[in-house]
């Protein structure tokens, strides 16, 4: 009996290690099958690599990595942000590389032929291997640069029927072109399309609006009569009013115009080269020379106004006034000359007939002044216009014997 127990103890074993060994053989060529597929949880860029071979999978993802993974660059801005089509800048999906890099990441864990049953559980997401131009690249950075970057923009003070409006200043950027190809080497390193944040560089106003804030006084005035045609004028004029010279800044007229690349007379830039310098004079800013022009000696931003009323060119100084009490004033003055009558004798008239022959109308003289007050009192009133538009006399005639002598 135990002979017997021995014996089928013996056949049940061989059996078992039978089915232990055909269990082996089947599962080492499931593996050596399994070998030349992607195991089911790979995937590149979205695209499922599960059952493909070498050849297929490359297939596969020359037709759906660009939807998947992204047709365009992504590059960030403060402000916005850019789409480029890769075929612009030279990237392209080195496919090759991709699947190299699958086959080594698997390798180097050691799986071997049981690498699929080892390697199966969690999503595994591989990013593409990505190639690019820096050439291309950096070409489109200067144009971006050229298109993009962003002046800084100085705070205003507008001037508008003696009311000063503060405009506030803004900061600008200019891109750096060389920081930021380092920053999409390294994303595009990483397989990422962006967004990228290209790298800038802040640039700052040089008129800020708490530098201007005190900014509200008038220290200077002039005004001047225009003997040319006004147009002559309008450009120095235009881009003169609302210029800031802040303290220890050197100012004059000719490098306004030739930074603005205005065009005008001689006559012109004389007539309001000498209508600014009373007017900056008034206000206590240093003559330095002609071509230097003037110096801001004043501890605080001034502000120039210019403005064509009638025929008069009139220039304004505002900045902070320091006299304890002291205010400058425009003001403007506007006398009526009544009409006169002339009583003409008609001999074709009755003694009694009366014909008025033109109605009189009122002629005006305007005077503008220069007026300081101190505490109150006016201390200095100058003159600084006089403009007469004439009228004209109430004419009647009348038949003999009407007028008495």
């Amino acid at each position: 009996m135990a002979e017997y127990k021995k014996f089928l103890a013996r056949i049940i074993l061989l059996m078992a290690a039978a089915v232990i060994l055909t269990l082996c053989l089947a599962s080492l060529a499931l593996a050596k099958r399994d070998a030349a597929i992607y195991p089911s949880n790979i995937f590149v860029g979205g695209v499922s690599l599960a059952g493909l071979g070498h050849d297929e999978a490359a297939d596969l993802l020359a037709q759906q990595l660009p939807a998947n993974h992204g047709r365009q660059l992504l590059l960030q801005l403060p402000s916005r942000q850019l789409s480029i089509p890769l075929n612009q800048v030279g990237i392209a999906y080195d496919i090759p590389a991709t699947l190299a890099q699958i086959d080594d990441s698997l390798n180097q864990k050691g799986f071997g032929v049981f690498k699929h049953c080892i390697a199966r559980g969690n999503t595994i997401n591989i990013a593409p291997k990505i190639n690019w131009n820096r050439t291309l690249m950096e070409e489109k950075l200067a144009e971006l640069k050229k298109d993009l970057d962003q002046p800084a923009v100085n705070a205003r003070i507008l001037y508008s029927k003696d009311y000063l409006e503060y405009i506030g200043h803004k900061t600008g950027y200019a891109i750096d072109i060389y920081a930021s190809l380092k920053e999409i080497n390294h994303s595009l390193q990483k397989g990422s399309l962006g967004p990228v944040p290209l790298i800038i560089t802040e640039i700052h106003p040089r008129v800020k609006l708490e530098d201007i804030k005190e900014v509200k006084d008038m220290i200077g005035i002039s005004m001047s009569r225009i003997n040319l045609p006004i147009a002559d004028l309008e450009p120095l004029v235009h881009n003169l009013n609302g210029f800031i010279i802040m303290p220890a800044d050197s100012f004059s007229l000719t490098q306004v115009a030739s930074i603005k690349s205005i065009i005008f007379t001689d006559s012109s830039l004389t007539l309001v080269n000498d209508t600014l310098y009373r007017a900056l004079s008034q206000a206590g800013l240093k003559y330095v020379d002609q071509q230097a022009g003037f110096i801001n000696n004043l501890e605080q931003p001034v502000l120039i106004t210019a403005l064509i009323d009638g025929n008069n060119l009139i220039i304004k100084i505002f900045g902070c006034q320091t006299e304890e009490g002291k205010e400058i004033l425009f003001v403007t003055e506007k006398k009526e000359i009544p009409p006169q009558m002339q009583v003409k004798v008609d001999k074709k008239l009755t003694p009694q007939q009366r014909i008025v022959i033109q109605e009189g109308q009122s002629g005006y003289i305007n005077r503008s002044y220069r007026v300081v007050k101190i505490k109150g009192k006016e201390t200095e009133k100058t003159l600084l216009s006089e403009e007469f538009t004439p009228g004209w006399d109430t004419i009647i005639t009348v038949g003999p014997g009407t007028i008495k002598k």
